[in-house]
């Protein structure tokens, strides 16, 4: 009998409840023997079942009859949307930190020299007794200092975030790459699965304006009870039928060209970073021109004081100049359109004509 056959035998007692939750199955000798197969081909079909999530073994104690695991959904792209873990009064989060050396593949993703100090922060999820995913998120030492995170935590380590976000730092574009591959000795004794059993892992970067990668991670979810799903967005566009113009985002990439953001992602986690710049832009271009209007009251400044308050008032102007046009563009139009030749005509009316005496 082929191991298959065996597998789907056992599946069906199981699914039937021939075969309870939490029953100890018969020795591997009884079940060879029943099957009359040889020991390696029995292995083979309850090795089947347990990357299934059908029936776990412990050593020493025999093959168990699992309890059905329940599904773990990852929402890909969703963390620059505003998007955290509901909190889930079922489901605990823990996390440890801890100093470790950058490896060759980590060290790749962060784009730092091998043996760099990290932070490590190690995620664990549990629902009730059963782990339900792992995730290792990696920050560069110098980039912000070593923090555990507090209040609810997500299991994908979204909490990272919020301490780089503490030491300054913005995290403002995410890239997800999905692979499958089998769990490592340490990984399938964590997460209580087979060592064959396949495992879902989504390797993370995230990187600030400059493009820098700030944060590196590794989710592991196990393979028999999860699914990915990531949503894409329709383009927002007016009555008219025309795109929104975008928002005009108050910094430039490292090559000075400009950066966008759709208006349909207003709210979120990218829109309010945008809109704390612009009011940290704003209120610095006040101070620079009080500053320069002290200045130029100095009949006796000196010439290098001159051009510095030039200097700055010039890279403020930029900064508000940039505001400005980000704001204007997504101003509403007027609803009548005779608005603007209304006010032209006034403005001729009020200018003074001259009188002949």
């Amino acid at each position: 009998m082929h191991y298959q056959a065996i597998a789907d035998d056992l599946r069906l007692q199981v699914q039937s409840g021939a075969l309870a939750v939490g029953a100890r199955l018969p020795s591997e000798t009884k079940l060879a023997s029943r099957y009359r197969v040889s020991a390696p081909t029995l292995r083979s079909a309850l090795e089947v079942l347990q990357a299934e999530g059908l029936v776990e073994k412990f050593h020493g104690r025999g093959n168990y009859v699992r309890r059905p695991c329940e599904r773990i959904t990852y929402r890909g792209g969703e963390h620059f949307s505003g998007f955290r873990a509901a909190a889930d009064g079922a489901l605990q989060v823990s996390c440890e930190i801890q100093k470790v050396q950058a490896s060759g593949a980590v060290s790749a993703l962060l784009c730092v020299r091998p043996g760099t100090l990290l932070t490590e922060y190690l995620y664990l999820s549990r629902r009730g007794n059963w782990p339900q995913s792992l995730a290792r998120v990696y920050v560069p030492c110098d980039v912000a200092k070593p923090r555990v995170p507090q209040g609810n935590l997500s299991p994908w380590g979204d909490s990272v975030w919020d301490l780089l976000a503490d030491a300054g730092v913005h995290a403002l574009s995410t890239t997800e790459r999905i692979t499958a591959r089998v769990p490592s000795t340490e990984e399938a004794k964590t997460l209580r699965i087979p060592v064959k059993a396949p495992v879902m892992v989504v390797e993370r970067t995230s990187t600030d304006a400059d493009g820098c990668v700030v944060e590196a991670a590794y989710l592991l979810l196990p393979g028999d009870r999860t699914e990915a799903v990531f949503s894409t967005h329709a383009r927002c566009e007016t009555p008219d039928g025309t795109d929104p113009t975008p928002r005009r985002l108050p910094w430039d990439t490292a090559d000075g060209k400009p950066c966008f953001l759709s208006t349909a992602a207003e709210g979120g986690v990218l829109s309010r970073i945008a809109d704390d710049v612009e009011a940290e832009q704003t209120d610095t271009a006040a101070e620079v021109l009080a500053g320069a209007k002290t200045v130029l009251a100095d009949s006796q400044a000196a010439t290098h004081k001159l051009r510095f308050a030039l200097a700055r008032v010039t890279e403020s102007l930029g900064d508000v100049l940039r505001v400005a046009q980000s704001r204007g563009a997504r101003l509403p139009a007027p609803d009548d359109p005779g608005l603007s030749d209304a006010g032209d005509k006034a403005g001729d009316a009020e200018s003074p004509t001259e009188v002949a005496p």
